[in-house]
C-alpha cells in the first residue's frame, strides 16, 4: 500500500506540472485537469481505505467503505460483445456492470465530492433494479 500511494504521489505530481506547460489545445489542457482531479480523488480514497484499515474498521472485501468504491475486475470466463476472452466489469456496491467501450468525450470536472460519491451508489443502486436516474448540476 505505501509503495502504490507513492507511486500515486509521483504520477500525481508530474500531470501537475503538465498543467503549467504549453499543451499545445484547448482539448488537450482540459484531458491533463481532468485526470489531475480524478487522481486527486484517486490518492484520497486510497488514503481514507488506508486508514480505515489501520483502524480495522475495514476488515475484509465486503465491508461497505470498500463496496462503495467503484472497483474494476477483469474476468476471464466471461465474455462480452467485442472480446470472448474475458470481460471488464464495473462493480459499486453489489451490482456489476460490464464495461460496453462507451467514450463521453473529454469532459471538464469541477471537483469531486463526497455527494458525487454517493450519487454513483444512488445511480448504480437505481440501474442494478432496472430504473433509472436524471442527475443535474454543473
Amino acid at each position: 500500500m505505501k509503495e502504490n500511494n507513492q507511486r500515486q504521489l509521483q504520477v500525481l505530481s508530474e500531470m501537475s506540472s503538465w498543467c503549467l506547460q504549453d499543451l499545445g489545445t484547448k482539448v488537450n489542457r482540459k484531458k491533463i485537469e481532468t485526470l489531475v482531479t480524478v487522481h486527486v480523488h484517486q490518492r484520497d480514497i486510497a488514503q481514507e481505505l488506508m486508514q480505515l484499515v489501520r483502524t480495522k474498521k475495514v476488515q475484509d472485501a465486503n465491508d461497505f467503505d470498500w463496496l462503495k468504491q467503484a472497483r474494476f475486475y477483469w474476468r476471464p470466463n466471461s465474455g462480452d460483445d467485442v472480446n470472448g476472452d474475458g470481460a471488464t466489469v464495473i462493480s459499486i456496491t453489489d451490482v456489476d456492470f460490464n464495461y460496453q467501450y462507451e467514450y463521453l468525450g473529454a469532459k471538464e470536472r469541477l471537483v469531486i465530492t463526497p455527494l458525487t460519491d454517493k450519487c454513483y451508489i444512488t445511480l448504480a443502486q437505481a440501474l442494478g433494479m432496472y430504473f433509472g436516474g436524471a442527475p443535474a448540476g454543473p
